[in-house]
């Protein structure tokens, strides 16, 4: 059963309108006395009362708030009871050793994409049971304390941040901050085994703004978003119950490699016995065309020189995904005992241990089998192995000419001259309001290869790691492609497609993207972003850039870690993510004349 509220409702029977009267009874008892101490953050060291009142109030006001209302009316006390739950848990011993810092939270909600969420433990049943049984089957991470109250605090100091960076969720705003936590948020209580009052007054408040719980069929509450669950089977069922809580892509079984490709010969390193592949007539090559029928031709006999064509029967297949999956499929000699594989200068270079008969047919299956495991959607490929000298000297320079035009159409693409542009969703699980758009032009923040997130687009299932998704992206590639549509503004590089698709991936949180300006809609910001773009009056008016890891300050004072909070998850007027590779690109900060609008840089940007 899962029932859902944000109201304060009328529908508690007597017994639980008393336990919640005693819940709260209870926290005015454990915070007698107390004052508020800030815990580890800088930035928002007491979240729960900046979320309720907006400020940090004084303990007292807030103490009155509940005497006032406790016996007639403990339902609408509840987000105040959050906060007097802070009001205790900010004068415990470890109190900031149980709460990340303002560093450790970034990363912490960066690597949550990783992860199903985050879930915290109420009740005296075992823990350690059920994250064991849990993380069989998902994957979680289990925030906790050793007093259960301050492990529920923990998680809902965590929310609450994360509702103000990457919700821009304003303080004393607790119905948005309440919606933002149940859309995108991915924090879960399960309450196992007894439940006192206070347990049971936590949980019901964690409930009203936004946090879905799973409970025991006895749960006095009928209230807020919850599934029933009696055994440890049932949790392990119900944890995923809830549209908040990510999930990984379900997509076809891939193709797999042969038996004889295992990952743990990369490592092994040997003297060869003979190399096939190192001479001027020696080529590998990755092209387009027809296939009939996917298969290995082997054309001569081994010796020295040796030619592999790989045929791919597959669409747009252009040259950047031609060099792209040419790269990868040679990377599977690593894996094949008794070889040392090297790709470079056109060549693929085998060298072969002392005593190995390595059938020249394998060669070609491994490259389609590498080909079909990692791009499964080409499913259309032949493999030509030749070592004939007479073959290979009559395709030698067909091979170099087409080789020499990939790279000419690589070099050459612009925004205009492609056919449609690349998206990725793989940090909108964390980042809601993000969505990259990538070109031959805005290459990604992140620093990965455009063709890699592009052939991933075109030809694979996600990233083919552990990225979970939220539901908005729940059946879908996190790479994808979109049209460009009109050219809005050819500066500031804003096309209409690339607005539809923002608004489309971002559930309509953000509806124009403009890719080389930081004025009115610059690129929205993740948080793997290798260098931040600002607009500044220091030293002179213009554009900053800063380099991850940068431990200094800009001349206008910010930080890193001041850019990060303004930029992480949404879209920043005067602010903007990019790779190092955007630096070189010919429209770099177009709309702001290029490199003449920037007045400050970091030292490692200074050095390239």
């Amino acid at each position: 059963m899962q029932n859902h509220s944000h109201n304060d409702g009328t529908g508690l029977s007597r017994e639980a309108r008393a336990i919640l009267q005693r819940g709260l009874a209870e926290l005015l008892q454990i915070t007698k006395g107390l004052g508020f101490q800030p815990v580890v953050s800088e930035r928002f060291p007491l979240p729960l009362a900046l979320a309720v009142y907006g400020e940090i109030p004084d303990p007292e006001r807030v103490r009155e708030d509940v005497r006032d209302r406790m016996e007639t009316d403990p339902l609408s006390l509840l987000e105040v009871g959050l906060v007097l739950l802070e009001l205790y848990a900010c004068n415990q011993p470890g109190a900031s050793e149980s709460v990340p810092d303002d560093d450790a939270f970034l990363t912490q909600v960066f690597a949550s994409k990783r992860l199903n969420g985050w879930i915290s433990f109420l009740g005296d049943a075992d823990a350690e049971e059920a994250q064991a049984a849990l993380n069989t089957r998902w994957q979680f991470k289990f925030i906790g304390a050793e007093e259960r109250c301050t492990g529920v605090y923990s998680l809902l100091n965590g929310l609450a941040r994360y509702a103000f960076v990457y919700g821009r969720v304003p303080f004393g705003d607790t119905h948005l901050l309440g919606h933002f936590i149940e859309d995108f948020t991915s924090g879960l209580i399960v309450c196992r085994g007894k439940l006192n009052d206070l347990e049971s007054t936590l949980s019901l408040a964690a409930m009203r703004i936004g946090v879905p719980a799973v409970t025991p069929p006895d749960y006095p509450f009928q209230l807020g978003r919850q599934v029933h669950a009696a055994s440890l089977n049932e949790v392990v069922d119900a944890v995923v119950a809830f549209p908040s809580i990510r999930r990984l892509l379900d997509h076809p079984e891939l193709p797999p490699l042969p038996d004889y490709l295992n990952p743990r010969e990369e490592d092994v390193r040997f003297e060869p016995a003979a190399t096939w592949g190192d001479t001027p007539e020696s080529f590998y090559l990755l092209r387009k065309g027809q296939v009939g029928v996917s298969g290995v031709d082997v054309l001569g006999s081994p010796s020295g020189p040796m030619g592999v064509l790989v045929t791919v029967d597959a669409e747009p297949l252009d040259a950047f995904d031609r060099r792209y999956i040419e790269l990868r499929a040679a990377r599977v000699f690593t894996k094949m005992r008794g070889v040392l594989a090297k790709h470079a200068s056109g060549r693929l270079v085998l060298g072969l241990a002392p005593g190995l008969n390595l059938p020249p047919k394998q060669i070609g299956e491994s490259l389609i089998a590498a080909v079909r495991n990692e791009f499964p959607k080409i499913t259309k490929l032949r493999a030509e192995v030749i070592f004939d000298r007479d073959r290979l000297h009559a395709l030698a320079a067909e091979v170099s000419r087409e080789r020499a035009r990939r790279e000419r159409e690589i070099e050459s693409a612009t925004e205009e001259s492609v056919s449609e542009f690349i998206t990725c969703v793989g940090c909108s699980a964390f980042a809601p309001d993000h969505v990259c758009i990538l070109t031959p032009e805005r290459p990604p923040q992140c620093g990965r290869a455009y063709e890699y997130i592009k052939t991933g687009a075109l030809y694979g299932y996600d990233d083919m790691t552990n990225i979970h998704h939220r539901a908005l992206h729940s059946a879908i590639n996190s790479f994808g492609t979109c049209a460009k549509g009109d050219l809005i503004d050819p500066a500031a590089g804003e096309w209409s497609g690339v607005n539809e698709a923002a608004a489309r991936l971002t559930g309509g949180r953000i509806t124009r993207v403009q890719l080389h300006s930081l004025d009115e809609a610059p690129h929205t910001g993740c948080g793997c972003f290798q260098l931040i773009m600002f607009k500044t009056d220091q030293p002179n008016l213009g554009i900053g850039i800063m380099e991850r890891g940068y431990k200094g300050r800009a001349p206008d004072g910010r930080t890193w870690r001041d850019l990060h909070y303004a930029l992480g998850g949404k879209q920043a007027a005067g602010l903007a993510g990019a790779a190092w590779e955007y630096l070189r690109s010919s429209k770099f900060l177009a709309a702001h004349g290029g490199w003449k609008s920037v007045v400050w840089v970091s030292p490692k940007v200074s050095a390239m």
